[in-house]
């Protein structure tokens, strides 16, 4: 550990590098680790550059002492969390957006670049980026790896990726995509050798340290049009969505349900009660005068056409039982939900401002991820609802998207906890519990796949001669196993 010690300090100043046991601290734990179970790590560092992540990569390697990658911190998963030691290599001093290219269409950004910078960045330009439900604050590149990502992922291409420049180590420094030739430039993912930015995507961390990379951004057309649809069954909603996208009507379309629509009131307005109307016991039936759930569809492009997209979107709705929200009842019903839902789909800006609040509070989110086949994602809407009224205590709610010329569907189903870690330890122990269970379950029932990967170690196991070849490359990316072994995909 001197030996260790004296390496850090000879790369990186004293002030961003650590082992100050509080600073440590902050760094043992997320929202989602339980009391007692935090593991703080040897050290923090604070890289500026990718030289001296690169060093931090060797001297890591050397010592075969564990390296966990954090880009903002504002993890909720465990993901990057040291659960076995090592050194935090945190990010967020990384934060620089180094080109904004509209020819080729893509920005090339650092992991501490948040998403409200990015997104805030490009609407000064007239363009705008995949946007997931993460908080404004959060890192884009590092939701951009966990792919699919984003709610603009419906028409376009739902990989938000491009190339990447990643330190590894067994391999050092590796660019991917069209980055990987000198004086090409950032622009594309696909060249005339293999994929290698797939590989890296929804790794979490497990074969290298990403310093940048380049991003797609879509341009805002002539005008933008956020058009909401209510719906009394969520059936009626999945068709929906799929007739629009598929006959490029819209470029995004999600379907939130009544429960997520009330959050979104409280996030906007930093309340940390949970109003009465989310605590009924029938979850499923939404309060007197509040639709089961709303659909957000982002329209854009020459204002004709966008006319004639509304038009064709409100009577594909109103034939499958929906009914339109103008701009003036969406405000009755929902007025926080309303703001949000344009500042999001309308002005392509991140603007969650008080989740965060939310989650210092106590207030903690377990959610079930996955995709699953268009023609089963109504059968396990139905099975979530009946799964949650047996295990789980309201508020619980849903929402879901199509993505990719809806060609599959994401579904989030989410338990929404009351009260301090320690108080409901118990309670998050079982939600846990179910949904270790429950991905198995619902790959067998209706082939849905886990979204992100939540350190089940037996799942790469279900792969076959895939996870196979995974194990061999990783084998030579990180052949001393230091990257975040504690993601246990490995």
């Amino acid at each position: 550990m001197n030996e260790l010690k004296r390496a850090l300090f000879s790369v990186f100043p004293s002030d961003r590098v650590s082992d100050d046991p509080a600073i440590l601290a902050g760094y043992s734990a997320d929202s989602a680790t339980l009391p007692g179970s935090a593991t703080a790590p040897s050290y923090v560092v604070l890289p500026k550059t990718t030289d001296e992540i690169v060093h931090l990569v060797q001297i890591a390697h050397r010592s075969r002492i564990p390296l966990v990658p954090m880009s903002r911190g504002s993890n909720i998963a465990g993901m990057s969390v040291s659960v076995q030691g090592g050194i935090v290599v945190d990010c967020r001093m990384m934060n620089h957006i180094l080109e904004i290219n509209t020819e080729s269409g893509y920005a090339l950004i650092e992991p501490g670049v948040t998403l409200h910078q990015l997104s805030s960045a490009l609407q000064k330009k007239r363009f705008f980026c995949h946007l997931p439900t993460a908080t404004g604050g959060s890192s884009a590149l590092a939701n951009y790896m966990m792919r699919p990502s984003g709610n603009f992922s419906a028409r376009w291409d739902p990989d938000p990726l491009l190339s990447l420049e990643v330190v590894t180590p067994g391999q050092g420094v590796v660019r991917t995509g069209s980055a990987c030739f000198e004086n090409v430039g950032w622009r594309a993912r696909y060249q005339c050798l293999p994929d290698l930015t797939g590989l890296f995507a929804n790794s979490f961390g497990t074969l290298g340290v990403v310093s940048k990379g380049s991003v797609k951004i879509f341009d805002r057309g002539e005008t933008d049009k956020v058009l909401l649809v209510s719906f009394d069954e969520f059936s009626q909603a999945a068709e929906y969505m799929k007739l629009i996208v598929r006959r490029q009507l819209a470029e995004s379309v999600t379907f939130w349900s009544w429960g997520w629509n009330l959050f979104h009131e409280m996030t906007l307005s930093k309340e940390t009660r949970i109003p009465e109307a989310m605590l009924k016991e029938d979850q499923k039936s939404p309060p007197p005068g509040v639709p089961f759930g709303i659909a957000s569809a982002r329209l854009s492009g020459y204002e004709d056409v966008v006319q004639v997209q509304e038009e064709r979107c409100i009577r594909i709705a109103n034939e499958l039982g929906g009914e339109h929200l103008d701009d003036q009842k969406a405000r009755e019903i929902h007025p926080g939900c309303y703001n949000y839902l344009n500042g999001y789909f309308g002005k392509g800006v991140h603007i969650k401002p008080g989740e965060e609040s939310q989650i210092r509070a106590g207030l903690h989110l377990s959610g079930c991820l996955v995709t699953v086949q268009p023609e089963n994602v109504a059968k396990l809407e139905a099975y979530m609802w009946d799964l949650a009224r047996r295990e789980f205590e309201p508020p619980y709610f849903f929402r879901a998207l199509p993505y990719s010329h809806a060609r599959e569907f994401f579904f989030a189903f989410v338990v929404y906890v009351q009260g301090s870690l320690e108080e409901r330890r118990d309670y998050l122990t079982h939600i846990k519990g179910i949904y270790h269970q429950l991905y198995t379950d619902l790959r067998n029932k209706f082939g849905a796949v886990m979204f992100r990967f939540r350190k089940y170690p037996e799942f790469l196991s279900y792969t076959g001669g895939y996870g196979d070849l995974l194990k061999d490359i990783k084998k030579s990316v990180d052949p001393h196993n230091i990257m975040n072994p504690g993601m246990l995909i490995f």
